[in-house]
This record gives structure tokens, C-alpha cells and sequence, in this order.
């Protein structure tokens, strides 16, 4: 998952430029589904500084925001994608 680890902590980082594509109706407009912040969350999975349980995985689980912020990220990162295959690697592990 490490591949994923510089586009994680560049978002977790960025300003989110991409959050104009998200619309404003959108029906769950809760920050802890932002690209960014899913990808702090994935960062700390990552580094270790979060154990990945139930809690952890439901959070994950919603990339919406994510998904309709894709085509507006200016540097054509696929946060979704990336948090798909860091929750599909964790749940498979023992």
C-alpha cells in the first residue's frame, strides 16, 4: 500500500480544489468523507497510527464524495480507488 502513500498524504494536504464538483444537494455533506480527510484516514492506516477495525472500515466505505470529486482533482489523483484497495488489503488480513 505504500505505492499509494505520497497521493494519500499530497491530498490530505491539498486545499481540495476538487470539492466544486461535489453538488451542493449532495445528500450527505459530512467532512469526514472528503477526499481529504479519507485520506488522512488511509495515511494513518498506513503509518500504523490508526488499527483498522468495524469503525474504521464503515468510514472508508463511503467514497461518494470521493468519486464526484475524480474529474475535478487538478492532479488526476483517484482517491476512491486508492481507499477501495487500502480497505480490500486490510480486510483480508488475519
Amino acid at each position: 500500500m505504500n505505492q499509494h502513500r505520497d497521493m494519500l498524504r499530497f491530498c490530505a494536504c491539498c486545499p481540495n480544489p476538487c470539492r466544486r464538483a461535489i453538488p451542493a444537494n449532495h445528500e450527505r455533506q459530512i467532512e469526514s468523507e472528503t477526499p481529504s480527510a479519507l485520506a488522512l484516514i488511509g495515511l494513518s492506516l498506513i503509518d500504523s497510527r490508526l488499527d483498522f477495525d468495524a469503525d474504521v472500515s464503515e468510514m472508508l466505505s463511503h467514497t461518494d464524495m470521493a468519486r464526484l470529486c475524480r474529474a475535478a482533482c487538478p492532479y488526476d489523483h483517484d482517491i476512491a480507488g486508492a481507499i477501495d484497495g487500502l480497505r480490500k488489503h486490510y480486510e483480508v488480513k488475519p
